[in-house]
């Protein structure tokens, strides 16, 4: 009796836990966490959700069925889909990997340096932290206002992601792109720092967004509206002292890998 007690009782925990999980956002981040949903050692990050700017508040919304708007999305998708398998296919799979270590090594590449907890140090932690703000907390109010439904899911096809990563997107709204928000405020933070670098950082920060339309988990607008998003949660914090303080050491270290290059 006791066996099945507690047998009924672990299930209803299991129940319970994967209930938690499936309501949660893709990119779920509570305030005091250690990490976030990737990971990442992150602790509290330099704003929470509700101290983001309400991306519901500007957005205007995704477009509605049928419109002229909606109508390029859905070409704008198969066109993307033709590209299935290659190069360019390749990329957006790589773009859709959103741990540190990734995020470091694709922007290396138009950073001109390495990106490592070795060599920039700071900048590195940084790119944790900006996940967690720029992709959730700064994009949390637009999705949960719309749920839009995912260009992958609304023509049966599967994206660039492993199966297991598509139920995950299922239960997460498409606009805007969070992916797309991250990747711009990355860009901008980095051109920031490098601007000798400038052009070439801002255009892999579009390549990163377009990625996500290509690999059929977003639609152009939802792409689009990330950008926005984007440039809206840089603004916000080049206004917060911790930010203002991080990018002056992540700055150095990357001015000093510059100069070491030189030498």
């Amino acid at each position: 009796m006791n066996k099945k007690r507690n047998t009924l009782k672990m299930a209803g925990i299991t129940v319970a836990v994967c209930s938690l999980f499936m309501s949660s956002s893709l990119l779920a981040f509570q305030k005091g966490s250690t990490e976030d949903f990737l990971g990442h050692e992150v602790g509290p990050t330099y704003h929470t959700a509700a101290e983001a700017v309400s991306s519901n508040d500007y957005l205007p919304g995704p477009p509605k069925d049928n419109s002229p708007v909606f109508e390029a999305d859905k070409l704008a998708y198969q066109e993307g889909y033709k590209l299935k398998d290659t190069e360019r296919w390749k990329q957006a799979t790589m773009d859709a990997d959103l741990h540190t270590t990734n995020m470091a090594k694709i922007f290396s590449v138009p950073m001109g340096i390495t990106i490592s907890p070795e060599t920039t140090p700071t900048l590195y932690k940084m790119l944790g932290d900006l996940l967690v703000d720029s992709a959730d907390n700064a994009t949390k109010t637009a999705k949960e206002a719309y749920m839009r439904k995912r260009p992958f899911v609304f023509f049966g096809n599967h994206t660039c992601q492993p199966v297991a990563e598509e139920d995950r997107l299922r239960q997460n709204g498409s606009y805007p792109s969070g992916h797309t928000s991250y990747g711009w405020t990355v860009a901008l933070v980095l051109a920031q720092m490098a601007p000798s670098h400038a052009e070439a950082i801002i255009k892999r920060g579009y390549e990163f967004g377009q990625s996500r339309m290509i690999c059929g988990a977003h639609w152009q607008s939802d792409v689009d509206a990330g950008r926005i998003v984007g440039a809206v949660e840089y603004s916000r914090l080049m206004t917060l002292p911790k930010f203002q303080e991080d990018l002056r050491k992540a700055t150095a270290e990357v001015q000093h890998q510059y100069s070491l290059a030189k030498k």
